[in-house]
């Protein structure tokens, strides 16, 4: 009995101290301890416990930072089943993994796969905060991609303003859906649909800006930073790797901090 009652506890002290390694960049001293809190943490709740996959999800970055992309794809569509099944699609568990799983694809070039996980972020975010979509009530890629055409077709995009209250939409999600907002603009520059891309960034510059506070004059100066690190993130793939998970997908992040009790 006190067996299984130290468990739990053992668990979150393997896992803690895999985050302090993984933070310090050991990913391969971080990933044998998690997945012994994985193991236990299965045994002790059942495989299908949300606490397991939010130790999937620790697992999955760690593998994601020593390129073992394979796996990488495993956990995150198993820790997203749990979520799914456990928690509800509209459960904030779900478009984090739905982000961290996309930010695996980009890394391999994937880039359809993941363009399909950040519309079903935003588009559940819609259908949340809007209604059902139809012709008059489109989520907001697809007005991007729409003035995205409409510049092609040499067709004057009217003013893009404050579209459906999109940017009061994200601070009430904020950070997932800002930062999808912000991953999927970079994923549209990167295929040359700058239109598109602008029309997202502005909507993730809109809310940051009304959820922080920030003056608007910082936000843009960091928009345009981080615009340039993008650029430049495609430029050679050693710096892609030398900067790890954080090119581009602020949602990829540890779970730590268990309480030890």
């Amino acid at each position: 009995m006190t067996h299984c009652i130290l468990l739990p506890k053992v668990a979150a002290t393997l896992n803690n101290l895999a985050v302090l390694f993984g933070k310090r960049g050991k990913y391969k001293e971080a990933e044998p301890l998690c997945k012994r809190a994985l193991e236990i943490r299965e045994k002790v709740l059942g495989k299908d416990h949300p606490d397991v996959a939010k130790q999937l999800n620790n697992l999955a970055l760690l593998c994601q930072n020593q390129g073992k992309y394979e796996e990488v794809e495993r956990y995150y569509q198993r820790a997203l089943e749990i979520y799914e099944s456990k928690l509800g699609p509209d459960d904030p568990n779900v478009a984090k993994t739905k982000n961290n799983l996309a930010s695996c694809y980009l890394k391999q070039g994937k880039y359809k796969e993941a363009e399909i996980l950040y519309k079903q972020v935003l588009t559940r975010a819609h259908e949340r905060e809007f209604g059902t979509i139809d012709g008059d009530n489109k989520p907001i890629w697809q007005v991007a991609e729409e003035r995205e055409e409409n510049k092609h077709r040499n067709k004057e995009n009217a003013p893009y303003g404050e579209y459906g209250g999109w940017h009061k939409a994200a601070k009430v999600d904020s950070p997932t859906v800002t930062t999808t907002l912000k991953n999927l603009g970079a994923l549209y520059r990167r295929q040359g649909k700058y239109e598109a891309a602008e029309t997202l960034e502005d909507c993730a510059l809109r809310s940051r800006k009304e959820a922080s506070g920030v003056p608007l004059a910082y936000q843009i100066r960091e928009t345009i930073a981080e615009k340039r690190r993008s650029s430049g993130a495609s430029t050679g793939t050693k710096d892609r790797s030398r900067r790890g998970s954080r090119e581009s997908l602020e949602s990829v992040q540890y779970d730590g901090g268990d309480e030890l009790k």
